[in-house]
């Protein structure tokens, strides 16, 4: 089967008549036929329905043309990427990070210094976001979405640790059980960030009531708090693990706690937004 052939097949069928076929591609009207023909034999059945002056599509050249067609449109946005990855792209990419902020960071800077002229709007402000999703082109979240602009792809799982400072009674234990934590100190993220959102799940999970006596919106700062050794926290090995210091030790929950993330992009965002995609799903 080949791309000719194909070709042939198509502008056959839509107009019903070799000759014009023939007329189009410049070439006897002979050569349509035969190649329609041994087309015909390798499927192992008739496409058209012949008739004395005339031929007419049957049901097995109307399902052939479809996916004649599908293909068609495949190799076409095929080529048109290849063309505009070939020039120097430009453009921007909306991003929505909700989380490991610090690894897409890392995968921006890399791609910046490939693709100079792409701009980048970045938000990683809260979950209260994900109702406006339509205005990213590429989502990182450990949440679900469940609108059908977008493609979902596993991207990674991270454990969570629980960080204590060094003075900690409890600083020398490799691991901890969920029921100890209940008389713990927490430090945690303000409601609606994705590692609140993950904690407050696990204390309901567990039926544990935390009692938190910092809440905070910025990482660092949780961070700070946690080296003045004012209380416990979850510690997203990934994310943060270029934020762990001496005086902090990160002690497994129960037998590994962890968090899974997604990409999600949009299915109608450039051909760049999905490379970068790509970039950061195998990077």
């Amino acid at each position: 089967m080949e791309l000719l052939q194909l070709k042939y097949f198509s502008h056959s069928a839509k107009t019903e008549n070799f000759s014009h076929t023939a007329k189009h591609f410049l070439v006897p009207t002979s050569c349509i036929s035969i190649s329609i023909k041994n087309l015909e034999n390798e499927l192992g059945v008739k496409l058209f329905d012949r008739f004395a002056n005339k031929i007419k599509l049957n049901d097995y050249g109307k399902i052939f043309l479809e996916a004649v067609e599908q293909s068609e449109l495949l190799l076409k946005k095929a080529k048109a990427d290849i063309f505009d990855l070939a020039q120097t792209p430009f453009g921007e990419i909306k991003l929505l990070i909700l989380t490991n902020r610090e690894k897409v960071t890392n995968t921006i800077s890399k791609f910046k210094i490939k693709y100079p002229k792409i701009s980048f709007t970045i938000n990683h402000q809260s979950h209260d976001n994900l109702s406006k999703t339509n205005d990213y082109d590429i989502i990182i979240t450990d949440q679900k979405l469940t609108s059908e602009r977008f493609s979902q792809t596993f991207w990674l799982s991270e454990e969570i640790f629980l960080a204590v400072h060094k003075d900690n009674a409890i600083s020398n234990k490799p691991s901890i059980s969920s029921s100890e934590l209940r008389e713990e100190k927490f430090i945690l993220m303000q409601k609606n960030s994705s590692l609140r959102d993950f904690s407050d799940k696990f204390f309901s999970k567990n039926g544990i009531v935390p009692n938190i006596v910092i809440e905070c919106d910025d990482p660092q700062y949780v961070r700070k708090y946690l080296k003045m050794g004012l209380g416990v926290t979850f510690f997203p090995k990934i994310s943060w693990e270029e934020q762990i210091s001496d005086d902090i030790s990160l002690l497994k929950i129960d037998n590994g706690l962890y968090r899974d993330s997604f990409i999600y992009t949009n299915k109608s965002a450039s051909n760049i937004a999905f490379l970068f995609a790509q970039i950061l799903q195998t990077g």
